[in-house]
């Protein structure tokens, strides 16, 4: 029996990503350094910024500014204010999941707090926020998803998960969780969905309808 849904925020309820993507290619241009919106959105699906960052030093050998993070952080605020939108759909699904829901990400408690609030579903969050802040390692390791379990008190049976990146669903399949690879955000590009199903996705949602329609059925809409 279905008893909790956890959802990623950035991808999943959010159109957040192709935000972030902009706001980092941006910057990197002070640094010489070029990349498509599609290359780096395969590249570097759902990891951190330090973690984006470390590889591009490695590979490419760029070094940026001690401020650097200072300055994605104003674009990403900029950005946000300006652009950011709940996915097409979305809203309804999250105001009348019968489920209770939690949010399970990489990004920072405040950061998930702050993109609902901004879209207006903070409101209709009937569970926690998780946080890879909060646990040793973030995603794609499992233990945000491992630490929900435990705080909420469930077993990964009782659960669903939906997520857009690779290393969304390695970390929750890790975690022994059923997964929904969902594709309805403005950062997917084609061939995303062959990768989510190489990570174990269980099913795959192209956009909030097909999403609907899986809830239906697992009885939580």
């Amino acid at each position: 029996m279905l008893k909790h849904v956890l959802f990623d925020n950035d991808g999943t309820i959010v159109d957040s990503e192709i935000i972030a993507v902009r706001a980092t290619l941006s910057l990197l241009r002070n640094y010489g350094f070029r990349m498509g919106e599609e290359e780096y959105s395969r590249r570097f699906p759902g990891l951190l910024e330090r973690d984006i960052l470390a590889i591009i030093h490695r590979e490419y050998g760029i070094q940026v500014a001690d401020d650097y993070f200072e300055q994605l952080r104003a674009l990403h605020i900029t950005g946000f204010k300006r652009d950011l939108r709940a996915i097409a759909g979305m809203p309804a699904i999250f105001k009348n999941l019968k489920t209770p829901k939690s949010m399970v990400s990489n990004g920072s408690v405040g950061h998930v707090e702050r993109c609902l609030r901004r879209v207006r579903l903070r409101h209709a969050l009937d569970g926690q926020i998780f946080s890879a802040e909060q646990v040793e390692r973030p995603k794609p390791h499992p233990d945000v998803f491992e630490y929900a379990l435990e705080k909420l008190q469930l077993h990964p049976s009782e659960t669903l998960v939906v997520e857009d990146s690779p290393t969304g669903v390695t970390a929750a399949k890790k975690a022994g969780l059923r997964v929904v690879g969902f594709l309805g955000a403005a950062h997917i590009f084609d061939g995303h969905e062959a990768h989510l199903l190489d990570c174990g996705a269980d099913h795959i949602a192209a956009d909030a309808k097909a999403l609907g329609g899986l809830l239906e059925k697992y009885g939580a809409l």
